[in-house]
């Protein structure tokens, strides 16, 4: 039940315009170093070992800059920025600021935002296209080389500085930058009615400068959720390549809303893969952020037989914080709801064990029962997982999994996450005087029971990028190198 909150370009809520300040807003400079304070005490309280990835004495360093940096004419949008930047000193994709708040709150009083699907080439230098713009006056493959004037390098290098990490997972950063781009143009330049995107055209290879509507807040959540029913289909969907013997299923979360339709969508999946008796299936994790380790293990448990157990412990600290995220659990009906109903439920148990421990104790649960199929419902054919630097928390545990039993090939990119394990349970804090929202990871999550914390990402077998051509032609770079694979083996 971890689910990492990433609330990026698609945020899941918003909050009343009229409840909220502006972002040109100022503050006195003692309720900012307040914020700032509250911040960090509840790091502390809170977080099970916040200096893991980050020297403490190197924290305090920043937390003093950060002080310094602030004066009576600093905005919220730049207090936002600090606040980002010393979160993300501790290198916790779980301990962020609330991209969707911030997103919000360009759309405040009368505020704009500007749609645009950017994706990024690892290339030698910085190579940002368009995906997408909701008017279709931009030919998809695009670059983009500035919106309203200002640079794409400097946009770019803005996103950065919001942008979670975990571990050392360094081009994942940058896979959440570009995710947040927008969000961050907005709040270095902020979006008018109409607003100039220059580009260099796919088709002609011209630099044109093209005027893009900007969205109010009506407008834009209109359309986004009319795109939303449209375009993304349920969590779990499966696709058929009889061409190629290819069944391709893509996992967009492990936090589904509903897990009894959600576990049966999987199983017909793979009873739909067995039946047609397909040589190649890919497991599509691209842009998950994860979720439950219950649903990590009942997908893996479709490949393997043997199953998996994940994850091998956690650390849990029990504070206020953690307490208000999962507030069902530590109330008396909740107590005997999942004593009766989830008492093999290893996840479930674990927050049971986490919120009798008294405020601020800290302890490891460890997991012994991994989820098994019968042998007649598990795929033993060739299997491919496909990542990219938005496959994160739960998702890295399913990676990780798929890698450490060398299950079959791993195609894409870094994911947003190390070798050995990641945080969780994020639970929502809110800067009293500001009203800025962050996320406070409240346990450690370990795929062994080494307790040694790596740093390192985990990498794909193949690094493959999305190209100009392909978003073009709106196919997908990952799946044909796939495709391309199979054939070499034919």
């Amino acid at each position: 039940m971890r689910h990492l909150l990433l609330l990026l370009i698609l945020a899941a809520f918003s909050l009343p315009g009229s409840a909220q300040p502006r972002l040109d807003s100022l503050f006195y400079r003692s309720d900012l170093i307040a914020d700032l304070e509250a911040l960090k005490q509840e790091l502390l309280k809170s977080h099970p070992n916040p200096f893991e990835f980050c020297d403490e004495k190197y924290f305090n360093k920043v937390y003093e800059a950060s002080t310094y940096a602030i004066d009576e004419r600093t905005s919220l949008a730049e207090y936002s920025l600090i606040v980002a930047n010393l979160l993300n000193t501790l290198h916790d994709s779980h301990t962020s600021i609330d991209y969707g708040q911030l997103q919000d709150l360009q759309l405040a009083y009368g505020g704009y935002f500007l749609p645009l699907g950017i994706e990024r080439m690892n290339d030698s230098r910085l190579r940002l296209l368009i995906k997408r713009d909701w008017e279709q006056k931009i030919t998809p493959g695009s670059e983009l080389l500035a919106i309203n004037g200002v640079d794409k390098d400097k946009l770019f290098k803005h996103a950065m500085s919001y942008a979670c990490i975990e571990g050392d997972a360094d081009e994942a950063r940058k896979a959440v930058a570009t995710s947040i781009l927008m969000i961050c143009a907005g709040l270095k330049s902020p979006f008018k009615a109409e607003n100039q995107v220059r580009i260099v055209d796919f088709i002609s290879g011209d630099t044109l400068d093209l005027v893009l509507k900007g969205y109010d807040r009506k407008e834009f959540y209109r359309e986004r959720y009319r795109r939303e029913m449209d375009e993304n289909p349920y969590p779990v969907a499966l696709e058929i390549d009889d061409e190629h013997n290819l069944a391709i299923l893509k996992v967009s979360t492990f936090a589904p809303a509903g897990s009894r339709k959600y576990k049966k969508r999987i199983e017909e999946s793979f009873s739909q893969i067995l039946e047609g008796n397909y040589g190649n299936v890919i497991i599509d994790l691209r842009n998950n952020g994860g979720g439950s380790s219950a649903m990590v293990e009942y997908l893996y448990s479709f490949l393997d037989s043997a199953g998996y157990n994940t994850p091998s412990n956690v650390i849990g600290r029990n504070s206020l914080l953690a307490s208000g995220r999962s507030r069902f659990m530590y109330s008396t009906l909740g107590d005997i709801i999942t004593f009766l109903f989830f008492a093999k439920n290893e996840d479930v148990q674990s927050f049971r064990h986490f919120a009798e421990l008294p405020l601020g104790g800290i302890d490891t649960v460890y997991f012994k029962n991994p989820t098994r199929q019968m042998p007649a419902s598990v795929y033993n054919g060739n299997c491919f997982v496909l990542i990219n630097g938005l496959t994160a928390s739960a998702s890295v545990d399913f990676t990780n999994a798929f890698k450490q039993r060398k299950r079959g090939v791993i195609v894409g990119q870094q994911c947003l996450g190390p070798v050995s394990g990641t945080w969780g349970n994020p639970a929502a804090f809110t800067l009293s005087r500001t009203g800025l929202r962050v996320s406070i990871a409240t346990i450690r999550y370990n795929y062994d029971n080494s307790f040694q914390y790596e740093r390192n990402a985990i990498m794909p077998d193949h690094w493959v990028d999305c190209t100009p051509e392909h978003l073009n032609n709106k196919t997908d770079s990952q799946i044909d190198f796939v495709i391309n694979l199979l054939k070499k083996k034919q």
